[in-house]
C-alpha cells in the first residue's frame, strides 16, 4: 500500500494554510490594478484624488503581499541544514494560527479591494464629509460636493473595514512572539 510520502503528499504532522498563497495573489492583484489604474488618473475629473487611489493600491497590496509572506516564513527559523525535505515538513508561521484568526486576518487583508475600489469611485465623485482631507488636498475646497449616497459608500468601505485591516498585524506580532 503507497504511502502519503511515496503519493508525493506531504505526511507532516502540520495542516498546511492556504491563507499566505491566498494573500499573495490578493496582494499581486492589488499592485496589478493600481499599475493599470494609474493610466486612467490624468482622464478622471479629480486627478489628485486618482492619484492617491493608485498609490493607495500599490501600498496596499505591498501590505498584503508581505502580510502573506511572513505567514508563509518558517514558524522555528531556517536554523536547520538538513535538508529541503525537513523544511518542507516544518510548520509555516499561518499554522499556528486558530480558525478565527486566520478569518479575521484573510477578511482584514481581502476587504482592502472595496475600500480600493471606491478610492477609484471618489476619483469621480470627490466626496468631501467622509475623507475631508483628501478632498482638501485635492484642491477641491467645498465645490463639487459629492451626492450622500456617494459619501455613505466611501465611509462604509473605509471605517468599519479599517478596523479589521488594524487587527491583522496584533494577531501576526502574537504569534511571532
Amino acid at each position: 500500500m503507497p504511502t502519503a510520502s511515496s503519493q508525493g503528499l506531504d505526511s507532516s504532522p502540520y495542516r498546511r494554510s492556504k491563507l499566505p498563497l491566498s494573500l499573495i495573489r490578493h496582494g499581486g492583484g492589488l499592485v496589478a490594478c493600481g499599475m493599470l489604474f494609474g493610466f486612467l488618473v490624468p482622464l478622471v475629473p479629480y486627478p489628485r484624488l486618482g492619484l492617491t487611489a493608485h498609490i493607495q493600491f500599490g501600498v496596499q497590496g505591498c501590505m498584503v503581499l508581505v502580510t502573506g509572506l511572513v505567514l508563509q516564513s518558517d514558524l522555528l527559523g531556517s536554523s536547520s541544514s538538513s535538508g529541503e525535505k525537513a523544511s518542507r515538513q516544518r510548520p509555516q508561521l499561518a499554522d499556528s494560527l486558530s480558525r478565527w484568526q486566520e478569518h479575521a486576518i484573510y477578511w482584514g487583508c481581502t476587504t482592502i479591494w472595496a475600500t480600493m475600489m471606491t478610492e477609484v469611485g471618489n476619483a469621480w465623485w470627490g466626496t468631501k464629509w467622509t475623507l475631508p482631507i483628501a478632498h482638501q488636498a485635492a484642491g477641491l475646497l467645498g465645490r463639487d460636493v459629492a451626492a450622500r449616497w456617494m459619501e455613505m459608500i466611501v465611509a462604509a468601505t473605509h471605517f468599519p473595514l479599517a478596523i479589521l485591516l488594524a487587527s491583522v498585524w496584533p494577531i501576526i506580532l502574537s504569534k511571532l512572539w
